[in-house]
């Protein structure tokens, strides 16, 4: 049980961290939209994704 507890507690951390990871990029995107700031780097936006895809296949990941 203490290991499913442990992993449990893991992707909810992931879960947050992934939603943090969105919440980030859509401000991003409607201050652009706003026209609040100037298109980004695409670099930036790139290593944005960089973090939400491994994120993301954490959460989502199949219980084995």
């Amino acid at each position: 049980m203490g290991s499913e507890v442990n992993g449990l507690h893991k992707r909810q951390r992931y879960s947050s961290a992934l939603g943090s990871a969105r919440e980030v990029l859509a401000c991003v995107q409607v201050a652009q939209a706003m026209r609040y700031i100037q298109s980004m780097d695409p670099w930036v936006l790139d290593r944005m994704d960089h973090v939400i895809a491994p994120l993301t296949r954490l959460v989502y990941r199949r219980a084995s």
